[in-house]
């Protein structure tokens, strides 16, 4: 997140996927790094166990909410 924070106040648009068991802390760093309004796109949980086909199907999942948050 703050890697992300850090690209957006140079105005590079950037989004970070965080798992649904990690949200309320990604919110958590939002509001901590001064980030009020930014999204991330929330995915899935586990990601570390999955196969190709289900690591895709995560991207799946994360490319609606990329789109929105870069304004595509």
């Amino acid at each position: 997140m703050q890697d992300a924070a850090a690209l957006e106040k140079r105005g590079v648009p950037s989004t970070v996927l965080v798992t649904r068991p990690f949200d309320t802390q990604a919110r958590s760093m939002v509001t901590l790094l001064g980030l009020d309004g930014y999204e991330y796109a929330v995915i899935g949980h586990p990601m570390g166990s999955l196969t190709e086909e289900e690591v895709l199907g995560r991207a799946r999942e994360a490319l609606p909410q990329v789109i929105v948050q870069i304004g595509g």
